[in-house]
């Protein structure tokens, strides 16, 4: 969870908003992130019980971004162009699924 303590956040606030300076595309995120997640690991030691630690941490930054940034945007986006037929026919068989009450 990226929800860490407001007095964990001082040192690293200011080298992430120094880093994001420098990217301009997302080849430039792809790398900072690479690196760092493999810096970290360096430091920590290359083992299973830490690459399965950062692997995992990677998998719920995706998480967390999907539930945050990418289903609020195409729920937005279903909003203003409407639905794909075929999921608004599924989600109404998965709404009468559930019962009346």
């Amino acid at each position: 969870m990226p929800y860490i303590q407001p007095s964990d956040r001082k040192p690293i606030d200011p080298c992430v908003e120094s880093l994001s300076e420098q990217l301009e595309t997302v080849g430039d995120l792809n790398y900072a992130i690479t690196r760092l997640a493999t810096k970290f690991l360096l430091a920590k030691g290359l083992n299973y019980e830490e690459i399965n630690a950062v692997a995992g941490v990677l998998q719920k930054v995706a998480a967390e971004f999907d539930v945050r940034v990418t289903r609020p945007y195409e729920e937005l986006k279903i909003w203003q162009n409407g639905d794909i037929p075929e999921y608004k026919q599924i989600s109404d068989m998965i709404g009468n699924l559930y019962p009346v009450s």
